[in-house]
């Protein structure tokens, strides 16, 4: 039965989309309840404001990651928004968005990878999941900026190699 799907295989794909579509739910259900999102763009717009204070790459990630959540401008919990997502959190400079980026491009690499194979559809499911996860990362600003290194300003005789003696003489 070379190209059938078996059923076992059939009902765990059904299972891991419907846990999929089931997290979805729950992640913007519990988003939704927001008190400060009073009309059904608030929330969205909120969101935006609070990610003034980072930087573009990350802002930009996590405006991706929040419309394929939500289905707005052309964006969904698929391949394409996620190839965008990624490509925004490469530029990120939070090591958050960093890390998300790296879990979100490897699952976007084995689903492209496993495209007409059975387990294309669980492992695309997989990264709706990695989409969601992201959004999850974003909602949390204050640990976004937090993890956002800041530049050093140390002056003559520091280094970037912390294991490297500091000269302290004065010249």
């Amino acid at each position: 039965m070379t190209g059938s799907v078996t059923w076992p295989a059939m009902r765990a794909t059904t299972a891991v989309i419907a846990t999929s579509v089931l997290l979805t739910l729950g992640l913007t259900g519990c988003a939704s309840n927001d008190e400060t999102a009073t009309a059904p763009g608030a929330a969205t717009a909120a969101s935006a404001a609070d990610l003034s204070g980072l930087d573009e790459g990350t802002a930009t990630a996590c405006t991706l990651a929040e419309n394929a959540v939500l289905g707005n401008a052309g964006h969904d919990l698929d391949l394409a928004s996620a190839s965008q997502i990624v490509t925004a959190g490469k530029t990120a400079k939070s090591t958050l968005i960093s890390t998300q980026t790296g879990a979100l491009e490897f699952s976007v690499r084995k689903a492209q990878a496993a495209a007409g194979n059975p387990d294309e559809q669980t492992l695309t499911a997989a990264v709706s999941t990695e989409i969601l996860k992201f959004r999850t990362v974003c909602q949390d600003v204050k640990a976004l900026k937090a993890s956002i290194p800041s530049a050093s300003t140390g002056g003559s005789g520091a280094s970037a190699d912390p294991d490297e003696p500091v000269d302290r003489s004065v010249s």
